[in-house]
């Protein structure tokens, strides 16, 4: 498990933006399958990828809700006001499907609510601006 209080805002952004892009992958099958392009491979891929990534986002809350894991000092507003309640609400809101559940419009809209709790702080551009004016000064 990553120490997510150590990381930089850099490593905070790109966290969330691969999660984002995660789901949205996701979401693409789902939205394919249910259109009727899904075969066997696909549904298990999306299971599974369902599965890693709702994992590894309530593993991140839990780490999160602990009192010791709390960031305070330089650098603690991104963490505190952005980034650990996009998490927590990610993972107390969404993933509201099983991870064998039926893909269908409530697997997808289980799916659109972790979206939204990720980019609900800060919109998905803000996120990925954060790593790029770092990139652009090195």
């Amino acid at each position: 498990m990553d120490e997510l209080k150590k990381m930089s805002n850099v490593q905070l952004a790109n966290r969330i933006v691969e999660y984002v892009d995660r789901i949205q992958k996701i979401m693409d099958a789902v939205s394919d399958t249910i259109k009727g392009n899904g075969n066997p491979a696909k549904i298990h891929m999306i299971h599974s990828e369902y599965k890693a990534v709702k994992q590894a986002i309530k593993d991140d809350a839990h780490y999160l809700d602990l009192n010791v894991n709390k960031r305070t000092g330089k650098d603690a507003e991104l963490y505190n006001a952005f980034f650990e309640p996009s998490i927590s609400e990610a993972a107390a809101w969404g993933f509201t499907s099983s991870t064998n559940s039926r893909i269908d419009f409530k697997f997808y809209d289980s799916l659109e609510e972790v979206r939204y709790k990720l980019t609900k702080y800060h919109s998905l551009e803000e996120w990925k601006n954060i790593i790029n004016v770092v990139q652009s000064n090195t």
